[in-house]
């Protein structure tokens, strides 16, 4: 035909890809209806913990022992206690003692302190007796006041020496002497060692003079060791504690030819006195049985 145009039109297919989307902090629940079809359920974000304010956490101790001679260190943790004040009383006679660091009672012994590294205010008691046992409180300043019972016991240290009452040493032997330190929680300040009412030189020249110390529980155990002794290490030995009376024990550096490294107590001396009237007794029986047989004596 005259006149006609033949047109071609491109016709372009525009495919989309619709990908799924991607969840993030959520949860997926399928619609019972339609197994297919899963419907995302955003997860609340976590509210934060709140502050529980001024407050005495629950393992904060509730019965402290201490020791005459000892500081008594009687501790509260406190927490996050802001501008609230912390105070210390005495239950006995209900006698505000301290409040944060400033004392209000006119015994010197009490103070109290924070705690920089773990928040605690501390009831400090120096020189404690017997008679300060009894309840102390620890308050902070909150309506309702929120506060704590704290039993403190005071005891009294007891010190012995072993060997009791005499030790008995060959000399050249080691002298060992154990002085031990019973009922008290926190160590001796110091123990001391005196012989002959001086105190016992551990720089002798020519000398081996040591000391060791150990602690366990409620006991602290000092122990003296003189080694290669000689009659001059003879005498009173005293050891005293700082918590503690002085106790004593005589020691005796027997001298022989042939030393020995042996150590006795005042029991074993016993034992060897028994032992020799034992043998006397059976020589004055053995005479007693046996002399009816024996020649009579002949006179010249």
């Amino acid at each position: 035909m005259l006149g006609q145009r033949s047109f071609t039109c491109p016709i372009f297919l525009l495919v989309v890809c619709i990908d799924k989307p991607s969840l993030v902090d959520t949860k997926v629940r399928i619609d019972p209806r339609r197994n297919d079809l899963k419907v995302p359920i955003p997860v609340p974000m976590a509210s934060p913990t709140p502050d529980p304010g001024p407050h005495i956490v629950e393992d904060s101790p509730r019965h402290v022992v201490a020791a005459v001679g000892s500081p008594a260190i009687v501790p509260c943790k406190t927490r996050s206690i802001g501008s609230k004040s912390v105070s210390w009383i005495r239950h006995r006679d209900l006698h505000v003692l301290t409040v944060g660091s400033f004392t209000f009672t006119n015994d010197a012994r009490f103070s109290a302190h924070r705690e920089q590294s773990t928040g605690d205010w501390v009831l400090v008691l120096r020189n404690p007796e017997p008679s300060d046992s009894g309840l102390y409180e620890c308050s902070i300043s909150t309506k309702p006041v929120t506060a704590i019972t704290v039993k403190l016991q005071v005891v009294v240290p007891s010190v012995e020496l072993l060997g009791g009452g005499a030790v008995y040493l060959d000399r050249g032997s080691t002298l060992n002497l154990t002085c031990m330190v019973h009922f008290s929680p926190t160590p001796p300040d110091f123990i001391l060692w005196y012989h002959r009412d001086k105190l016992v030189n551990y720089g002798q020249p020519g000398r081996s003079i040591n000391v060791k110390t150990d602690h366990f529980d409620d006991t602290t155990r000092s122990s003296l060791l003189v080694e290669n002794a000689t009659s001059w290490d003879s005498g009173l030995y005293s050891c005293k504690p700082s918590n503690a009376k002085r106790v004593s024990i005589k020691v005796h550096v027997l001298t022989s030819e042939t030393p020995a490294a042996m150590q006795t107590t005042t029991s074993g001396c016993q034992l060897v006195r028994m032992t020799s009237a034992l043998v006397s007794l059976l020589i004055s029986l053995s005479l007693s049985l046996f002399s009816p047989f024996l020649p009579s004596p002949r006179l010249l």
